[in-house]
């Protein structure tokens, strides 16, 4: 157990010894400070500048700098929005809200429609198996979608959202008939 300690003790002194032999080559910062033999003789010109009171300056740099460039955020976006913001729909005025806008368009299915007769009338279903009859003009959804238009295929409803820029758009979605056959496909 000594040699080892006295074999460590040799092997820390070797390298430190290396390590403060090296310290001499290093630049000033690191090694030893050389001194030079050279004097340096620094040359000092005089000129003669007329004496300027601070406050003339100060007016000076003032009426000098303009800004390069400044910000004029009319007509633009704000930078913190986000970009994929939720679409906030447009409500119409005086509408009731009615048990079919308690639900979203995804959870409605569409289970016949009665085309002729005069008027074209569909029937939806809401997830709890509770169906109700629409026709042309009926708010359907929680965005406020209206029924444009019932054919012999589905549904056609048009909702009316903001967008990030509070521009009003609307967007068309349709609902179709699921046949029996397409039923059968999706169970396993």
């Amino acid at each position: 157990m000594e040699a080892r300690m006295i074999r460590r003790f040799l092997v820390f002194l070797v390298i430190g010894l290396m390590i403060s032999a090296g310290c001499e080559r290093l630049p000033f910062p690191f090694g030893k400070k050389k001194q030079s033999s050279q004097k340096i003789q620094i040359k000092v010109r005089k000129k003669f500048r007329p004496i300027v009171k601070k406050a003339e300056k100060k007016e000076e740099v003032k009426e000098e700098r303009e800004p390069l460039y400044v910000y004029d955020p009319t007509g633009k976006r704000d930078p913190f929005t986000p970009f994929l913001a939720v679409q906030e729909p447009v409500m119409p005025e005086g509408v009731k809200v009615s048990p079919l806008q308690k639900y979203d368009l995804s959870q409605l299915k569409l289970v016949a429609i009665v085309v002729g007769g005069g008027e074209e009338r569909a029937m939806v279903e809401d997830s709890e198996g509770k169906g109700y009859i629409i026709k042309k003009g009926t708010y359907i959804g929680k965005n406020f979608g209206k029924v444009k238009a019932i054919t012999k295929d589905g549904v056609v409803i048009e909702e009316r959202y903001r967008d990030y820029l509070g521009r009003v758009k609307t967007k068309e979605i349709v609902l179709k008939v699921h046949t029996v056959e397409e039923q059968e496909e999706k169970r396993p």
